[in-house]
Formats: structure tokens, C-alpha cells, sequence
């Protein structure tokens, strides 16, 4: 990147991986960033390695990992940071959907 600019997420159509998951997605020279919505009991299937930093907006979202490790339940006004291992999954467990802001490849 070489000049400041704005990203508009309003702009941006939502694609759904996972059902009721919806990720308004941009690239940002190579690297995805991503305003996710979890449907209340909406989660994702399968497991993930992707590392993750992002930041909590909106309802509540529980990260469960593959090692069995206790789960990371996060609200908003968090932040987190997941590296590749232990894959990990995350699920809305509340009763409102969970947005998350998400940066991908930074660990």
C-alpha cells in the first residue's frame, strides 16, 4: 500500500462459507480482511489454520479447538489472536449475532 485509503465495508457484498456466516471481504495488498456476522447458533463446520487477529463488535463468539484446549469465549470490546495450530472453529452461542472484525496472516 502505498497511499492512505478508506475502506468502505457497507460497500461490500457479504459471501457466506458457512451457514449463516456472512464475511464482507477485502484484500488488502495480500492479506484478507473481513467483517464477519455469526447468526445466533450459527458456527463454523469445519476447522480452521489460518491465523487470525481481530477484534470483538457485536454479541459473543466462543473459539473451540481441535487439542481439546479450553475454549476461548470472547465479548465485545475484545481482542484475540489465533496462530495457525491449534486449529480452532468459532460458534455464536448467544441469543443476538456476533460481528468481528478480522485480519487474516497475522499472528
Amino acid at each position: 500500500m502505498t497511499e492512505p485509503h478508506r475502506i468502505d465495508f457497507t460497500d461490500i457484498e457479504p459471501v457466506s462459507h458457512d451457514q449463516d456466516v456472512n464475511d464482507a471481504e477485502v484484500d488488502v495488498d495480500g492479506t484478507r480482511w473481513a467483517l464477519v456476522t455469526y447468526a445466533p447458533g450459527a458456527g463454523r463446520a469445519d476447522w480452521c489454520d489460518t491465523p487470525h487477529s481481530g477484534y470483538v463488535l457485536d454479541g459473543t463468539l466462543t473459539y473451540s479447538f481441535e487439542d481439546g484446549r479450553a475454549d476461548l469465549p470472547l465479548a465485545p470490546g475484545e481482542a484475540f489472536a489465533l496462530p495457525p495450530q491449534p486449529r480452532h472453529r468459532g460458534r455464536n452461542e448467544g441469543d443476538v449475532p456476533a460481528r468481528l472484525f478480522i485480519i487474516d496472516a497475522l499472528a
